[in-house]
């Protein structure tokens, strides 16, 4: 099928059906996703996010919008450079990996060293694998983010928000690159991972051979320690830090060499030879020992950590390996209602656990609770230095967030300690394979996110969008919350040079959060030739925000009016965005700056509309990765296994907030049903029968319904829900009515066929529109594109009801023999259905019904006279309780005569069990030969 995809892929083309021009008759729906970046080919993953956008581009178009999909390339920044570095030093697993699993020609690979080279190859690469998976693009639009033209438009934006105040020079820590000397962020990482940087509290324990800064999030249990741990395999410094003589280890001291200013190392010590010395415990005033413990990570914090028995699980199960007559300190210093104030010590001892991990867990627990519901006990005071006391005594009490705030200001005011920053999912590497720190960054540019009047922008312009899925909604505020000062610009890497300060580059995603306006004119820039030196700040902020005078504007920029004029009405006729597609693992960074830089730039009226994020696609149930050996190349699995089978495979097999597991049984199965689909288009002229009976009305029913549920399901973008509606249920469908057809002993109705696979095909094309366009041309002759068709709209009155129920009701029938099949010994020759049309009975049961669970109302109304009574009553009651909402509409909604249903459905029910059927009244003799009771909708069923 892959040289029918191309073949009208070449058509689309060549019609220009994608390119998508200002049309004032026609609604817009404007929509992108997430220009990639050109530094290797795609592999199957990066497949779900695009083909997800291009099907609900397809979809809207077919809906009656005028559609805008374009595209671009983000050549900004340092994940472009890091890849042609690591080319240039010989990097034998990447050039490996090109090679082997991407098929990259030998002789390319090495010009791959020069990073525009690079970016120039896989731009075209990817560019080819959109066209093939199938991207409705509008190519016109297209542009790369080192484009001179698009460098004006990002200099506008920056100036616009350095106006605002929205950009700032300040002093700030940032994840860091220890060999490129650059601020490092999710696209500058391996693996795209956000360093998240979090505070530590370092507390300053005196010693006879100086001052051992313990590293803790939680200084609220410095009344708690009861000795200080370091490991001892490892090698500490003595260093002199801020006038200070101090102990730590010698990795923690080279990473704060990036926090804190010219400290001297002036000896070094393995971590054994510390063990056992006595330090002062600065708020209490205690003298406590230093233990060696070998799960003390070096290189986190200080390489020293508090001894909180009580209220660290570590701590207990350790102390208590050392201290073997069990002879352990315990000081408390929480109390959590109903569970006390040894949380460490009792979950330690209830849970018994036997390794790291199993510490770590319970050490998740004990924070998490203590945080959430702790207090700090009320007799504190007893445990601190006098000196102190008087200032603390209030701590007693206090909820554990106040009494961490408050401890942690006083010690820091006293000088007993300070804060340091640290990568808190470490480790997190450079893509140049360096593990990152925290740098203070001094004079660096910001975007400062932490502005509380921008924040309040971006939370209203959150709250004005549909999120898709909606609980990704919680994430975004999440986000907007915790964002603070973002470092936007490098001094390495490909991008546009900020406006007022050049040697600094606007990094990758502080130039990506508004390109989205810039598609709708880019074409018109190109078209007219416009050069970059007219695109001027006066252009700018005419084109996107309507200031200033058009003939001022025109007359300054050299630019004609009329050009300058088409340019603000073509933005305006496509913006606001109305969707934008991207990956979930982007809401940290990407996206939520998206969010506020439209909401800070923008009028409110132009603000983005919805967002929808996806999960990630794994294989065979793992995440794809180099060392699994697992990646697929894109551009090989379309080979492999089609287009349309791998549209559908990643997109729409699972929900959009779940990963796609993508497997070689998902794409058989899907594959297998497509075929299917064409082999039946295939052979339409082989039925020729005329007949409509209760299989065309029930089918035709079908497809309405079909289409009607996948209206629905393609509005929420719920992609799995439609696909599964159109591939398989449709398809069992299909092969229920050819079963019903053959009962009756005769062929398909071939008018009916056609109306409702022509159908169906309109409502498949979004997912696979290649299969759909060749079966539109060549099987039913049809000369227009299917992609431009009009989407199917089904009016509810067309959907004949009482069939679809009758039919739901011989499946249930057909359920109930089977189960009594299942247990029955021996052959069965005949089954009797004895069906119950008793109009008291079936009044009885819509009173049930409206009853709604409520017994007492349903007994009230009819009072039982005999114990007779009130047992059918009962019974009744309860076949109301079980029978599904399908059932109750038959009963409420329809006046059916059982015995004439099931006789008109019986040459179905015989053809499914292959038994002879007899349809006969349910009565008292019946009741009395066979001791069996029918209700309604529950017939009596005889086996013989």
């Amino acid at each position: 099928m892959n040289n029918v995809a191309h073949k009208w892929q070449i058509k689309w083309e060549e019609a220009k059906v994608y390119e998508s021009n200002p049309n004032p008759n026609r609604p817009k729906f404007f929509t992108t996703v997430a220009f990639p970046y050109p530094n290797s080919p795609w592999h199957i993953g990066h497949g779900r996010t695009y083909v997800t956008g291009d099907i609900l581009a397809r979809y809207k178009r077919m809906r009656g919008y005028n559609v805008l999909f374009p595209m671009a390339f983000h050549y900004t920044g340092t994940p472009i450079m890091a890849m042609a570095d690591a080319i240039a030093k010989g990097d034998k697993e990447l050039i490996e990996t090109f090679k082997d699993i991407y098929e990259i020609s030998a002789d390319v690979i090495p010009r791959m060293s020069d990073p525009l080279f690079m970016a120039n190859y896989f731009k075209e690469d990817i560019k080819t694998s959109m066209r093939e998976i199938g991207l409705g693009i509008d190519w016109r639009r297209e542009f790369t983010t080192i484009d001179p033209e698009f460098s004006s438009f990002v200099t506008w934006q920056f100036h616009k928000l350095q106006s605002k105040g929205y950009v700032v020079k300040d002093t700030h820590p940032v994840g860091w690159c220890p060999v490129h000397h650059i601020p490092v962020g999710m696209h500058d990482t391996k693996g795209d991972v956000e360093p998240e940087i979090g505070e530590f509290v370092l507390i300053y324990f005196n010693s006879e051979k100086g001052i051992f800064p313990a590293a803790t999030l939680r200084p609220e249990t410095i009344f708690g320690a009861t000795g200080l741990w370091i490991n001892p395999n490892e090698m500490y410094v003595i260093a002199n830090i801020l006038g200070k003589k101090m102990i730590l280890s010698e990795k923690s001291a080279t990473k704060l060499s990036f926090q804190i200013d010219n400290i001297e190392i002036e000896d070094k010590v393995k971590g054994s030879k510390l063990v056992g010395l006595k330090v002062e415990n600065p708020i209490t005033g205690k003298y406590i020992g230093i233990m060696g413990a070998d799960f003390v990570d070096a290189s986190l914090g200080t390489g020293i950590v508090m001894s909180v028995p009580a209220h660290a699980p570590f701590d207990y199960y350790y102390s208590k390996k050392i201290l073997k007559n069990n002879n352990i300190e315990i000081i408390s210093v929480i109390t959590v209602e109903g569970l006390g104030n040894e949380l460490a010590k009792d979950v330690v001892e209830k849970n018994n656990p036997k390794n790291d991990e199993d510490l770590k867990k319970l050490t998740e627990y004990v924070y998490r609770t203590e945080y959430n519901k702790g207090i700090l006990r009320s007799d504190l005071e007893n445990l601190i230095k006098e000196e102190y006391r008087n200032e603390l005594k209030n701590l007693g009490g206090l909820p554990v967030p106040k009494g961490r705030e408050l401890i942690t200001n006083f010690l820091i005011s006293k000088g007993l300690g300070r804060k340091i920053f640290e990568i808190m999912n470490k480790p997190v590497y450079c893509r140049c394979g360096t593990e990152i720190v925290v740098k203070i960054l001094k004079d660096q540019w910001f975007l400062d996110y932490s502005n509380e009047e921008w924040k309040g922008l971006a939370r209203k312009s959150l709250s004005k969008m549909q999120i898709i899925p909606e609980e990704s909604r919680k994430d975004f505020e999440f986000t907007i919350e915790w964002l603070e000062k973002r470092a936007c610009a490098r001094t390495r890497g490909l991008g546009t040079p900020l406006p007022w300060d050049k040697k600094w580059i606007i990094e990758s995603l502080s130039d990506s959060t508004i390109y989205m306006a810039f598609y709708t004119i880019s074409h018109k820039i190109k078209q007219y030739k416009i050069s970059p030196s007219k695109l001027t700040q006066e252009f700018w902020d005419y084109v996107m925000l309507g200031i200033g005078n058009l003939e001022d504007v025109s007359k300054n920029t050299g630019i004609p009016s009329n050009i300058i004029k088409e340019l603000r009405e073509e933005f305006l006729y496509w913006y606001p965005l109305d969707i934008r597609h991207s990956g979930k693992d982007l809401i940290p960074n990407h996206l939520t700056f998206f969010i506020f830089n439209h909401a800070a730039i923008f009028q409110e009226n132009l603000w983005p509309k919805a967002i929808a994020v996806n999960g990630l696609v794994l294989y065979e149930g793992k995440k794809m990765s180099k060392s699994l050996r697992n990646i697929i190349p894109l551009r090989k699995g379309l080979k492999m296994y089609g287009v349309d089978v791998m549209r559908i495979a990643v997109s729409s097999t699972a929900d959009m907030g779940s990963d796609v597991n993508f497997s070689e049984s998902l794409v058989k199965t899907v594959g297998e049903t497509l075929r299917k689909m064409y082999e039946l288009f295939k052979s339409l002229d082989d039925y020729t029968e005329e007949t409509f009976g209760f299989p065309e009305k029930w089918l035709l029913s079908r497809i309405y319904e079909i289409a009607t549920n996948t209206t629905k399901h393609m509005e929420a973008l719920e992609l799995r829900d439609a696909a599964n509606e159109l591939l398989f249920v449709f398809s069992s469908d299909l092969d229920e009515y050819f079963g019903m057809v053959n009962a009756e002993g005769r062929g398909a109705n071939n008018k009916l066929l056609r109306e409702v696979l022509t159908i169906w095909l309109k409502l498949i094309t979004p997912f696979a529109p290649h299969l759909a366009e060749e079966i539109w041309h060549e099987i039913l002759k049809q000369t227009t594109f299917i992609v431009n068709e009009k989407w199917p709209e089904i009016e509810g009155s067309k959907i004949d009801e009482l069939t679809l129920l009758k039919h739901e009701y011989m499946k249930r029938i057909v359920e109930d023999i089977r189960s009594i099949l299942n247990v029955f010994k021996g052959t069965p020759k005949l089954i009797k259905i004895y069906a119950l049309n008793d109009s008291r009975y079936v009044e009885l049961l819509r009173d049930a019904i409206e009853a709604n669970g409520q017994m007492k109302k349903f007994m009230d109304a009819h009072k039982p006279k005999s114990k007779e009574d009130a047992r059918v009553l009962q019974k009744i009651f309860n076949e109301s309780l079980e029978i599904d909402d399908k059932m109750k509409k038959l009963i409420t909604n329809y006046n059916i005569n059982e015995v004439d249903v099931l006789n008109e459905l019986s040459k179905y029910i015989r053809r499914k069990l292959n038994v002879e059927i007899r349809v006969e009244p349910y009565n008292e003799e019946v009741k009395k030969a066979y001791n069996k009771e029918a209700m309604p909708i529950r017939p009596a069923i005889i086996i013989e």
